[in-house]
C-alpha cells in the first residue's frame, strides 16, 4: 500500500471558520494552520489561484506545520486560462501586459515572450517548499469552457516541459476530453510527461467529467472530491460556496473507499483531497474518509466541532460513483 494522504482543498474557507470546527480562540493564521496540520497530513492551496505566493508567507506555511507535511499548490489561474485581476499580476510585468480598459487579464493579453518569465517567477516563490520536501503537487485546473483540441493538447506538453522539478496534476472540467478515440491520446500525453490525471467526483451534468480512475504519473495518483449539488452547478449566478454545499454520506464514501483502497497498492502515493468546502463539510467527510483507507479513526463530532446546523446538506441526489480505468 502506497502513502495515502487525505485532506482538504482549504482551511481558511469563510464558512468552515464559521463552522465550529476550530477551537475557540483559534484565530490567527498561524494558529488556523497548526491545528488543521494536527488533524491531517496535506492540504491544498487555494489562494495562490488568485495572486503570486509571497516568499515570506511560504516560509511560514513551512515553519506552522509538522516535518512530513505536504502542501498541494494550484497554480495561478491566469496559467490555466482563466482571467485574473490585473492587480494580481507582479508589478515588474504588469506594464508588459495589454488590455488597459479592463481590470481582468487573460493570457492572451500576456505577450508570448513574457509568459515563460512570469512562469518562472512564479515557481521561484515556490521552491522552498520543494527544497524543505513539503511540496505535494502543482495543481493546473482547466475551466469548463476548454474542450479538448489540438491546441489544448499543445498545452498538456508544455506544462509537462516547464514544471520540473515539481510534480503536477492536471484536471480537466469537460467531458470532451474523455469521449471515445480522444481519451487515449490523452491520457497517453500525461503518461508522456508523468503528469497525474485528477479523477474527480462532481455532479453528472451533460458537460461534467465521469468519475472514472486513471494511473498517469509514476509519482502518485489525485483524486478531488466536489461533492454533488447538482442543482447548484446547474444554476448560472450562484455564490461559489454554495455549489460545494454537499456532505457525502457513509456509503458515497464506503463506496469510494474500496475503490480507493484498490488504487493505493498501485502507485507510489494517493492524495485524497475534498473540495466540498461549506461549513465543515470537507474536514469531516475527509476524516471518514481517512478512516475507511486505513489511518487514525476518530468520532466526527470530536473532529469537527459541535454546532448542529440542523440539516444534512446534501445538495443533490447520488448522481455518481466511482468507474475503474486503467
Amino acid at each position: 500500500m502506497g502513502d495515502v494522504r487525505v485532506g482538504t482543498c482549504s482551511w481558511t474557507d469563510a464558512t468552515l471558520l464559521r463552522s465550529g470546527w476550530y477551537p475557540r480562540g483559534t484565530k490567527t493564521s498561524a494558529a488556523l494552520l497548526r491545528y488543521y496540520a494536527s488533524n491531517f497530513t496535506t492540504v491544498e492551496v487555494d489562494s495562490t489561484f488568485y495572486a503570486f505566493p509571497d516568499r515570506t508567507r511560504i516560509f511560514r506555511w513551512i515553519a506552522r506545520t509538522p516535518p512530513g507535511f505536504l502542501f498541494n499548490v494550484k497554480v495561478w489561474g491566469l496559467f490555466t486560462y482563466h482571467d485574473v485581476r490585473r492587480s494580481s499580476i507582479p508589478e515588474q510585468f504588469r506594464a508588459m501586459v495589454s488590455g488597459t480598459d479592463s481590470d481582468r487579464v487573460t493570457l492572451k493579453d500576456v505577450p508570448k515572450d513574457v509568459r515563460g518569465e512570469v512562469w518562472n517567477s512564479f515557481a521561484q516563490v515556490l521552491e522552498p517548499l520543494h527544497q524543505a520536501k513539503r511540496m505535494g503537487y502543482l495543481l493546473f485546473q482547466l475551466p469548463p469552457w476548454i474542450r479538448y483540441s489540438e491546441d489544448a493538447l499543445r498545452y498538456v506538453r508544455r506544462v509537462a516541459e516547464v514544471t520540473p522539478p515539481f510534480r503536477a496534476a492536471f484536471e480537466v472540467r469537460h467531458r470532451s476530453w474523455l469521449e471515445p478515440g480522444v481519451r487515449e491520446r490523452f491520457l497517453e500525453t500525461l503518461r508522456e510527461g508523468n503528469l497525474a490525471y485528477v479523477v474527480v467526483d462532481e455532479p453528472q451534468l451533460r458537460w461534467t467529467v465521469p468519475p472514472q480512475i486513471h494511473v498517469t504519473a509514476d509519482w502518485g495518483a489525485v483524486i478531488r472530491f466536489h461533492g454533488r449539488n447538482r442543482v447548484a452547478w446547474q444554476k448560472g449566478a450562484v455564490p461559489v460556496a454554495e455549489k460545494f454545499r454537499y456532505a457525502y454520506d457513509s456509503t458515497e464514501l464506503t463506496a469510494w473507499g474500496r475503490e480507493l483502497l484498490s488504487l493505493s497498492d498501485r502507485v507510489e502515493r494517493l492524495f485524497v483531497m475534498f473540495n466540498n468546502c461549506f461549513r465543515d463539510y470537507a474536514v469531516r467527510n475527509a476524516a471518514t474518509m481517512r478512516c475507511l483507507l486505513g489511518g487514525e479513526c476518530r468520532d466526527p463530532l470530536d473532529l469537527q466541532g459541535h454546532l448542529d446546523f440542523g440539516e444534512s446538506g446534501r445538495g443533490a441526489e447520488n448522481v455518481s460513483g466511482p468507474a475503474g480505468g486503467d
